[in-house]
């Protein structure tokens, strides 16, 4: 049961600062296992988030700005938004180009017209703030999508591994500590469909990724990525990440 203290809390940023590059130079300088999981992240655009040229896309929790630049890329209309103030900075100067914009601001304060998007993306971010944002951010995400518009989102699965792999990188990595600094409200696969159908949604695909894939990539990058192909065929129970496309009505 939901916590009842959780609806009056609001989080306006991690308990550590968050240095505006990190997810860029997780990407492409980061150890194996990092660098690969930040690189699934931008497989899922041609896997499951496709993106079609001409697409008005929000990014929220955009990070250092790496999957809104890939979805510019390929032809969309991008406005990505973050709270982190130095992310936006980094964002803003490392990427730039035609349909592309970044924004700071705080995910339940999404400041934008009803049905301007036609896709919504949240990646790794509703279990960096407490139930009652990510109640009012889904509610925020069906009114400012158009009708027939998707949200993608992706968390961590505290029903699989995910805890497992949570407790190591805490104790014996030097990177930003999850529990409790980062990480506040745990998602299982349940939990995440019931948010999404309370805010109105259908969801289409509620699976997860990332699983064994990851952890192989200091053996071998290209058996971690045939270890990532044969995993999308496999819906495992027991993944690291759950990934959901929910679909507003209409």
């Amino acid at each position: 049961m939901e916590d009842p203290a959780c609806q009056k809390e609001r989080r306006l940023g991690d308990a550590m600062a968050i240095d505006g590059a990190y997810q860029h130079r997780a990407l492409i300088e980061g150890p194996p296992i990092q660098r690969f999981w930040h690189t699934a992240k931008l497989n899922l655009l041609d896997w499951l988030f496709p993106v079609a040229f001409a697409d008005r896309i929000l990014d929220v929790g955009t990070g250092s700005g790496v999957m809104s630049d890939a979805m510019a890329s390929r032809g969309a209309d991008v406005d990505g938004v973050d709270a982190n103030p130095a992310a936006i900075r980094y964002a803003s100067a490392t990427f730039g180009r035609p349909g592309l914009r970044f924004h700071q601001g705080f995910l339940d304060e999404l400041a934008f017209p009803p049905a301007s998007f036609d896709k919504a993306l949240c990646l790794e971010v509703i279990e960096h703030v407490y139930p009652n944002q990510v109640k009012k951010l889904l509610s925020d995400l069906w009114l400012l999508l158009k009708p027939g518009g998707c949200a993608y989102l992706t968390t961590p699965n505290y029903k699989g591994l995910w805890p497992i792999v949570e407790w190591t990188v805490d104790r014996f990595s030097s990177i930003a500590k999850m529990d409790s600094d980062q990480h506040v409200t745990r998602f299982n696969a349940r939990l995440l469909k019931t948010f999404l159908t309370d805010a109105g949604f259908e969801v289409r695909v509620l699976r997860t990724y990332c699983t064994f894939a990851p952890f192989l990539a200091p053996i071998s990058w290209a058996l971690a990525r045939k270890t990532e192909l044969l995993e999308r065929r496999v819906n495992l129970p027991f993944g690291n990440v759950l990934a959901a496309v929910a679909r507003k009505p209409g």
